[in-house]
């Protein structure tokens, strides 16, 4: 432990393990982060490849529906140019006869007037009917010409049928004789992108996606985004067997994620380089506090009994541990103190016992033999004065330190009997114990010198009513001892002298050789009392000039543990 401590200086950074726990609880957090990081990293890229999945698939959907439904409005629209046989017949008369005769036939033609077998009306009222059209080309069976319109052009045109080249955006509809069902051809209805844009635009939000339209013929009729074989397509059909794909690209989820874990990162690591600031401002002051604690235990150790932690600088635990160890060192310096000073006191009563040459056994023997020659002669009365006396001498050289309070009482009555012989007539005294306080145990000689006190300063035999009583009175929770007499009192100062010294709960002693006697007082009994029953004992003075003195004594009960 010796070594440890005078080592503990020069080694106290290197061997203070609070740096140790720093890094360790400084590691263990930055892997706790990283790790949390890195979950919510995995957690961002996890929901948004499923978003992406989940709204290639409303896209998808969506886009079937809208594919399967414009191409239901293109064959309506395309079966009404040969709804019936006046139609039928103004669209073969369009490709048999030059445009000249093809309007003379129209003035000569007269049909219902609800009904128009003009092709150009027909086909302007489509485009009318039909604001998503943007072309319509008429391709009849066995015809060596098409007819093509644009919106821009409704009027249209022919071209060579080997010529011809249908819209990569449009419905090929076949039509057929409503009456005879007999097949007449195919008419190609061109529909706009912007219907396709706008389902998209309306389902995809705000993530980029991929779209592709495919014709029942295998020719592509839309197509949105970039088309790789990277992504992952999703891909469904309409009743008609157009096909439809749908993919989000994969640098979309990949460059989210990227850049969420970048920065979810970029926040763990501020955070870590936050919370390490922080631990490590924190365990320096702890340790500043731990060291200096140490320190001071360190110097006291070394010699310096007087010197105590600093608690202006220590804080929660560490306060209550400086605190705690304050207190135990100033309770020990008391006890080193109280030993030295018994010691002491030992050594002088041990000096004043070899002083003490007389045999006690002659001093005994000598007075039973007075005591019987007493009774020998009737002087019965002596005999009794000579066995008090011997009692009395017997119990105050004893080596027994404590005694019952019953016993003590008994020692009182026998020196008050003894005094009370010189003058019989002037001096009375009585004693009371309550019931079941008979057999409690206190220092010896606490209560006779009270009494000696009284029969040496207080009896005025000039009076004849001089009474000293002592009473040991049981309380709700302590013990009250009350020694009372009537004598003459003491002056104020003097009583105050005793009361400020009552007050104290330490004492010094001091060793007198010069052979006088030193009184038993009133201090003597408070600092056996202090050192028998600590704290749990009281004791208060009362006294008033010609009137007497009252001494109150207070034992509190002991606690049960």
């Amino acid at each position: 432990m010796k070594t440890f401590m005078k080592n503990w200086r020069p080694n106290r950074m290197k061997q203070f393990w609070l740096h140790s726990l720093l890094r360790t609880y400084s590691w263990v957090m930055i892997v706790i982060i990283a790790s949390f990081a890195l979950l919510i990293s995995y957690v961002n890229w996890d929901s948004r490849e499923k978003e992406a999945r989940q709204v290639s698939q409303r896209v998808l959907t969506r886009t079937v529906s809208e594919v399967e439904y414009y191409y239901r409005e293109s064959a309506r629209s395309a079966q009404s140019l040969v709804d019936n046989q006046a139609r039928i017949e103004g669209i073969y008369k369009y490709f048999s006869l030059s445009t000249p005769d093809y309007f003379y036939w129209q003035l000569e033609r007269k049909a219902s007037p609800y009904i128009s077998v003009s092709i150009y009306e027909n086909i302007d009222d489509l485009y009318v009917r039909n604001d998503f059209v943007t072309g319509v080309a008429i391709v009849l069976q066995d015809s060596t010409e098409v007819y093509v319109s644009k919106r821009d052009n409704r009027s249209g045109y022919k071209v060579s049928a080997d010529a011809f080249k249908p819209d990569a955006n449009s419905f090929a509809v076949p039509v057929s004789d409503p009456v005879s069902d007999q097949a007449l051809g195919v008419i190609y209805v061109s529909v706009s992108s912007d219907v396709f844009y706008k389902a998209i635009d309306n389902t995809r939000g705000n993530i980029p996606i991929a779209v592709s339209i495919t014709s029942p013929f295998e020719t592509e009729m839309f197509h949105q985004g970039e088309k790789s074989d990277r992504e992952e397509w999703l891909q469904d059909e309409t009743a008609h067997g157009y096909q439809v794909q749908v993919a989000v690209p994969r640098g979309y989820v990949l460059s989210g994620s990227i850049s969420s874990s970048v920065f979810i990162l970029a926040l763990s690591l501020l955070f870590i380089v936050i919370l390490y600031v922080t631990l490590k401002k924190t365990f320096s002051k702890y340790q500043t506090q731990v060291v200096d604690l140490v320190e001071t235990i360190h110097d006291i150790a070394q010699g310096e009994q007087g010197k105590r932690i600093d608690l202006t600088k220590k804080d929660q635990e560490l306060l209550l541990i400086a605190e705690t160890t304050n207190d135990m060192l100033d309770r020990l310096e008391r006890n080193i103190h109280d030993i030295y000073q018994l010691e002491l006191s030992q050594k002088d009563a041990h000096m004043r016992a070899l002083q003490a040459q007389i045999n006690p056994h002659f001093m005994y023997n000598t007075l039973e033999f007075i005591r019987m020659y007493a009774v020998m002669e009737n002087q019965n009365e002596l005999a009794d004065i000579i066995y008090e006396f011997s009692s009395l001498l017997r119990n105050n050289i004893s080596d027994e330190r404590e005694t019952t309070l019953k016993q003590e009482v008994e020692f009182c009555r026998k020196y008050s009997y003894l005094c009370m012989v010189r003058y019989p007539k002037s001096i009375a005294y009585g004693f009371k114990i309550d019931p079941g306080l008979e057999e409690m145990r206190i220092p010896k000689f606490t209560l006779q010198p009270l009494v000696e006190n009284y029969f040496a300063h207080g009896v005025d035999y000039r009076r004849t009513d001089n009474v000293i009583s002592i009473k040991a009175l049981k309380k709700e929770g302590y013990v009250e001892i009350l020694v009372t007499d009537n004598g003459r009192g003491m002056p104020a100062e003097k009583l105050a002298e005793i009361q400020d010294k009552l007050a104290q709960r330490t004492f010094e002693h001091t060793v007198d050789y010069s052979g006088k006697r030193q009184s038993i007082g009133i201090v003597n009994v408070h600092e056996r009392f202090v050192l028998y029953f600590g704290d749990r004992y009281d004791i208060s003075v009362e006294s008033v000039e010609k009137e007497g003195v009252r001494y109150r004594i207070t034992i509190q009960n002991e606690e049960k543990g």
